[in-house]
């Protein structure tokens, strides 16, 4: 095992409730290509809390930043992971999305709008990496995405009994919309509305957890208020 791999696994903080976040970014902006075909031999289908999984994490990252200049070629090399039983490796898809999409957001949304074709895991994926402030500064690309999250959003309306996966979308849309509504208000609080209305019981789930964001209370409280008052 190389002396990288090995500082990896020693300094993760895992197992543990907290993975080291701040070794997983240094490691993953410089790695090379065969540090993370190091990293990624380590994968198992059951790496949940172990050094391991977090070894992988910082592999599937740094996959993505290698292949920053080929976003679809970036994004096509961790799909895979965003269905995986770990919460932290479906999340390392998202933070990898979330590293490169500073080049081309509308490219990254032209691909992860594919995604959505996909299963609820893939689609909490794309949640994941689009609800994230600092990627949402240009209203156009704030638009966009409000649009993605209501194709997502609607696909729950006549569910009944949810799955392990959609529970999961579930709750990653119980706080995006907040997100981008906070980020782009105008233009967020009209597609906020609109599902709103919506009678879908999961989807009221959704609107009610939105509604209790700070976010949301500091960009315009009587708003908020008003939308408790009209959706209960």
């Amino acid at each position: 095992m190389s002396e990288t791999i090995d500082y990896l696994l020693k300094n993760s903080g895992l197992p543990g409730p907290r993975g080291n976040l701040e070794l997983l970014y240094s490691f993953a902006k410089t790695a090379t290509a065969d540090e993370v075909e190091a990293c990624m031999s380590l994968y198992d289908d059951d790496l949940r809390n172990s050094p391991e999984e977090f070894v992988v994490m910082c592999g599937i990252v740094a996959r993505c930043i290698l292949r920053k200049d080929d976003i679809a070629g970036a994004l096509a090399a961790v799909r895979a992971f965003a269905v995986h039983e770990s919460w932290r490796i479906r999340e390392s898809v998202a933070i990898g999305i979330q590293e490169i999409a500073g080049n081309d957001m509308h490219a990254i949304i032209d691909v992860l709008e594919k995604w959505v074709e996909g299963n609820a895991l893939e689609r909490r994926a794309v949640v994941a990496a689009l609800c994230e402030p600092k990627l949402l500064k240009d209203s156009a690309v704030a638009a966009r995405v409000l649009r993605v999250l209501g194709r997502i959003t609607i696909d729950l309306e006549r569910a009944e009994r949810l799955t392990d996966g959609q529970v999961v979308l579930r709750k990653a849309l119980g706080y995006g919309w907040s997100v981008v509504v906070a980020a782009s208000p105008e233009v967020g609080k009209a597609a906020f509305e609109a599902i709103a209305g919506n009678t879908g019981k999961h989807i009221r789930w959704i609107v009610r957890e939105n509604l209790k964001k700070n976010r949301l209370m500091k960009m315009d409280a009587r708003w908020v208020e008003r939308m408790r008052a009209e959706t209960g």
